[in-house]
């Protein structure tokens, strides 16, 4: 590859180049007017730095702990669907490039490669859940995530049916023909069916269980015997309900601007919901993350780890596993770099009073 790659917007650009439009706006768009999606990534310009000085900064940390996990930095890689539209090496590439960085990495239910396909690849994989109205289908999957040695269920909350995104629909957008839902095999789900505008509604309208509560964390956590986080979560009460129904945490995110078009981009969301649900309660974020600093500013104002979506699908597409690993070298580096010039030395250091709103 002879492409100066210099940040993760270069590797976008290029994904705009290569891609098919109907996969490119499948993967870039967002629902209706994409005003949530606009201002996810806006948000952070809304938020300034106050860096501390003289503070030794020669050895940086950027190591955490979660769900006694030990990773080697708070980035971890968020659940996207059939990820063989991007490169051949689809999921397995993601994973890799993910365990070389010592990320954590969520695997979509509506994956390419299945969880067993999956799991040798990455020794800190989350499984992302939509729940199915055929219950048996669900079990199957969360038993089978378990045994294969995941370590958590990222049970998607905010998919009730799918956002419409209009790009989809005047595409008429289907997954390619060659390619199956890895997780759904010998179901009617394998595959997406003819459908008038995108097939996509169409798979989730008939998959997506509507009458879902709270009460269904404990379910799930019997089911998988795993840690739940749940992810989509936007509202303080929302994140309390949760956790007092037995989640092991809380993922920020409006599913990258993809589902409820106006809500409220999710940085902004991370002091509240902290200030709920105290300080020791797992909190993730994501949507928009694109620099170094808006890792910092996440993890300032009371994230103790992000999730990033896009980006991965640039690298992946530029160069499979090799192109993802890019991706998570600049946004590594792009980190430490903040952290140096922050005055933080590790995550603990990384605190509130470093970031203002402009």
């Amino acid at each position: 590859m002879s492409d100066k790659i210099v940040n993760l917007f270069d590797l976008q650009k290029l994904f705009e180049k290569k891609m098919p439009k109907a996969i490119l706006e499948y993967y870039q768009s967002g629902a209706r007017d994409e005003i949530t999606l606009k201002k996810n990534r806006d948000i952070f310009n809304n938020y300034e730095l106050l860096p501390k000085l003289l503070r030794n900064v020669s050895d940086i940390d950027t190591s955490i702990n979660i769900l006694d996990l030990q990773l080697r930095n708070p980035i971890i890689l968020g659940p996207i669907a059939m990820q063989q539209m991007a490169h051949q090496e689809g999921e397995l590439a993601s994973a890799a490039a993910a365990e070389k960085f010592g990320c954590a990495m969520t695997l979509s239910t509506s994956s390419n490669y299945a969880i067993d396909e999956v799991s040798t690849y990455n020794t800190n994989l989350f499984f992302q859940l939509y729940f199915a109205k055929d219950r048996s289908i669900t079990e199957t999957m969360l038993k089978k995530a378990k045994k294969f040695g995941f370590k958590a269920i990222v049970f998607t909350a905010d998919a009730p049916q799918l956002g419409t995104r209009e790009n989809d629909e005047r595409n008429k957008f289907k997954m390619p023909e060659n390619l199956s839902l890895g997780n759904f095999k010998g179901t009617v789900f394998e595959k997406f069916s003819d459908h008038e505008g995108s097939s996509m509604n169409m798979h989730n309208e008939l998959l997506f269980d509507k009458t879902l509560t709270f009460e269904i964390i404990h379910w799930i956590k019997e089911t998988a015997d795993l840690p739940v986080l749940v992810k989509g979560i936007l509202r303080p009460d929302d994140a309390a309900q949760c956790l007092e129904n037995k989640a092991d945490g809380i993922i920020i995110s409006n599913h990258g601007g993809r589902q409820l078009d106006t809500a409220t981009s999710t940085l902004k969301q991370v002091e509240p919901i902290r200030k709920e649900i105290g300080t020791n309660a797992l909190l993730i974020v994501d949507g928009g993350i694109r620099r170094g600093t808006d890792v910092l500013k996440s993890l300032a104002l009371g994230a103790n780890a992000i999730q990033i979506g896009r980006p991965i699908l640039w690298g992946l597409n530029y160069d499979g596993q090799k192109g993802v690993e890019i991706v998570l070298k600049i946004l590594i580096n792009e980190f430490i770099e903040s952290m140096i010039l922050s005055g933080s030395k590790n995550i603990s250091e990384i605190t509130r009073d470093l970031v203002r709103e402009g």
